[in-house]
């Protein structure tokens, strides 16, 4: 199996071959799912760095530093963001917050980098959030709906952006695996729109 990711900013392709016979990947992406649930349970530093390495090691555009990475573990702190996010349902021991410096981005990528950024910050998070399933961690995407509390809480100067909030954790026993989930069909048009590989 091949995987390729298009670097938006200098368009290279970065190309990442997994092992045809053992799969890897493809169980890795099989047993990617949103986790609400997580047991009461400290994650090893050295997890959650890895974690943090994997979405670090996500392309920006023009391969401008401008991401940012948090890693919270503090139960106070935690807390006080689930209390101004609703969205937050999940009750983790950790989380993985993925920033931007826009300003950076925009000054060296020019106006396109406060959005190109965004994209950035989903490939970073898509690649923690499957380093999280090899790790034998559960993660999901959180939205943001309080900028100004979440920056006050974390102490973030106002240059930076919050785009993710990754609650991160082992799950909970009861968590619904993923032969239970009903994975929406994503039409795969090839070559002109409405010619659908069936």
């Amino acid at each position: 199996m091949v995987c390729a990711c298009i670097d938006i900013g200098t368009n290279t392709t970065r190309v990442l071959v997994a092992d045809a016979e053992k799969g890897k990947l493809t169980e890795v992406l099989q047993r990617r799912r949103a986790c609400r649930d997580f047991r009461d349970e400290p994650v090893a530093p050295e997890l959650l760095r890895r974690v943090a390495a994997a979405a670090a090691s996500a392309s920006t555009a023009s391969n401008v530093p401008y991401r940012h990475l948090m890693i919270v573990d503090d139960p106070r702190v935690i807390r006080a963001i689930r209390q101004i996010s609703p969205a937050l349902r999940a009750d983790p021991p950790c989380l993985l917050i993925v920033m931007t410096d826009v300003a950076m981005a925009v000054e060296r990528v020019g106006r396109v980098g406060e959005v190109s950024s965004l994209i950035d910050s989903g490939a970073a998070g898509e690649n923690a959030w499957l380093a999280a399933i090899d790790a034998g961690l559960a993660t999901g995407f959180t939205m943001i709906s309080a900028m100004a509390g979440i920056r006050t809480i974390l102490g973030l100067p106002d240059i930076l952006r919050v785009d993710l909030i990754m609650p991160l954790g082992y799950p909970a026993e009861h968590a619904p695996t993923v032969s239970r989930r009903r994975r929406p069909s994503t039409p795969l048009h090839v070559n002109q729109y409405g010619h659908v590989d069936s």
